[in-house]
């Protein structure tokens, strides 16, 4: 190879590796250079979907986990997440949470997070943040385990009972949690007929991460992420339509946000990263929602996958 056949090679491997860097961000997850970590643990709807847990994502500060929402298969996607590296997400490490609202597909997990976690190893009580009726909802959760419960601590196992029991706060909008790693605010949204449903503002020592959890867009959304580092937020496509359609458009309306209307709320708040969760898939594709988005919006944009680290 001539001196000039081995430069043109190193210009096109260079021309290649910038290539590679300047392409949009379309979902490519990357493990975080930050100290603080969202881990997706579920990206679904309720719509069954093998490829996507129901809703739950993790923020991981210092090796301490806080949870967002519980859908279905959350202590198997955080041990899965644990045997990728992160630690933090050990079963038994399970002890703090936090609810956007209470429809099913966000909470039919926590029994599996309150018992999968005990029975792992979890020895303090599971401490759960979130709106009116969660105290409701744990009360008859508890009750209906009461006999597990039973068996588990009087029997030959003899478990710690304190692992079994919940301290619940029904919280208002503010400031509702502050630790050495992050302090929580939680900010009203709009998701139909629930009285009460949240976003969480996450700020640690290096991000700021906002969780719209369901919401049609609202200015409270807006107002607390301001060029955050992170936006996490459900999208429904224009054209998507669920099978079992009831009056679908005036229920999105009510109920969710259009790509549309996404972009325009990262115009608006001009996030580092939109990650898109929570969205319907259907015959829509990824590339679609993609495409809607960036009609208006160029920021960098991640169509958000169970196990996804960033």
């Amino acid at each position: 190879m001539t001196n000039t056949t081995h430069l043109d090679w190193k210009r096109v491997t260079l021309a290649l590796a910038v290539s590679a860097f300047l392409l949009p961000f379309h979902g490519r997850a990357q493990t975080s250079p930050t100290q603080t970590q969202v881990v997706l643990l579920g990206t679904g709807t309720p719509r069954v979907d093998p490829e996507r847990s129901g809703p739950a994502t993790a923020i991981v500060v210092n090796n301490a986990a806080y949870l967002v929402d519980f859908g279905p298969g959350v202590v198997r996607r955080a041990a899965a997440a644990f045997e990728k590296g992160v630690t933090a997400l050990a079963p038994e490490n399970l002890d703090i949470a936090f609810v956007t609202h209470l429809h099913s597909d966000h909470t039919v997990g926590y029994p599996d997070l309150i018992f999968s976690s005990w029975v792992q190893g979890r020895e303090k009580p599971l401490r759960v943040y979130g709106p009116k009726g969660l105290q409701s909802m744990t009360d008859h959760v508890l009750l209906a385990w009461q006999a597990d419960i039973d068996v588990r601590t009087n029997g030959l196992a003899k478990r710690d009972p304190t692992g079994a029991t919940v301290e619940v706060h029904e919280i208002e909008p503010g400031i509702i949690y502050q630790d050495a790693n992050v302090t929580v605010t939680a900010f009203p949204v709009l998701h139909g007929d629930w009285p009460q449903a949240f976003g969480y503002r996450f700020e640690t020592a290096d991000r700021t991460i906002v969780i719209s959890g369901d919401a049609s867009p609202s200015p409270a959304l807006v107002e607390n992420c301001q060029q955050c580092d992170v936006l996490i937020h459900e999208a429904y496509a224009e054209a998507y339509v669920p099978a079992a359609a009831m009056s679908w458009p005036e229920y999105r309306s009510k109920y969710h946000t259009t790509t549309t209307q996404v972009a325009e709320i990262a115009n608006q708040t001009q996030p580092k990263l939109l990650i898109l969760y929570h969205r319907g898939v259907g015959n829509v594709s990824d590339a679609q929602y993609i495409a809607e988005i960036e009609r208006t919006y160029r920021g960098r944009l991640a169509i958000g996958k169970d196990l996804d680290i960033y």
